[in-house]
């Protein structure tokens, strides 16, 4: 039988490893918000394109410069696609992600094993424990600006756990708050103890 922390974390234990599963942070009526709003903007986005590849110059213009009111047509176009691109782009990855979005993590007698997945998409990365050090909660400022962006609902989100592994360091559990992450560090801690004694 399974342990749970909360209703978004699940783990399994078997023989020689631990299974753990970490859901998105799901609010059903934000994420029907989420899917309307890119639906809206992707609609407006396939309207600049058409625009740009040619439309532009379909478009009736009153005045004596009709060039150069095209040419600022033009500019304005390209500019507004640039940051459409980096918003639908971060929107749609994170509507996937609360939709199909899982991380996974294993933990065996040798190695810890971390894969985000979108629909069973995503790569897995393994860390042997004799080059993991410092393992803690990662300290955020809730009052602060780059959090408040970073968390939104319609952003990833920032990780509640991290590791340094040789020069770099890891990260994984988003948007968990601080008691869950606790209880998950302290899970973890103790299954990783228990599974070494077995080598």
């Amino acid at each position: 039988m399974g342990k749970k922390i909360g209703d978004r974390i699940s783990m399994e234990d078997q023989s020689d490893s631990t299974t753990i599963v970490i859901l998105p942070k799901i609010q059903r009526w934000k994420e029907w918000l989420l899917t309307i709003w890119v639906a809206g903007f992707t609609f407006i986005g396939a309207v600049m394109i058409y625009l740009l590849l040619g439309g532009i110059y379909s478009l009736q213009v009153v005045g004596d410069n009709v060039e150069d009111i095209r040419d600022q047509q033009l500019v304005y176009t390209i500019v507004f696609l640039g940051f459409w691109a980096y918003f639908e782009f971060k929107v749609v990855k994170a509507l996937l992600w609360y939709k199909f979005g899982k991380e996974l993590i294993k933990i065996d007698r040798d190695t810890l094993w971390i894969k985000r997945s979108v629909l069973s998409y995503g790569k897995s990365h393994r860390y042997f424990f004799d080059n993991i050090k410092n393992f803690h909660l990662i300290k955020h400022d809730d009052t602060g600006f780059g959090q408040f962006f970073e968390n939104a609902y319609w952003s990833l989100g920032t990780d509640a756990l991290t590791f340094d592994y040789f020069t770099k360091a890891k990260s994984f559990g988003r948007k968990l708050d601080e008691k869950t992450a606790n209880l998950l560090m302290r899970f973890m801690d103790d299954r990783i103890k228990t599974l070494r004694k077995k080598k």
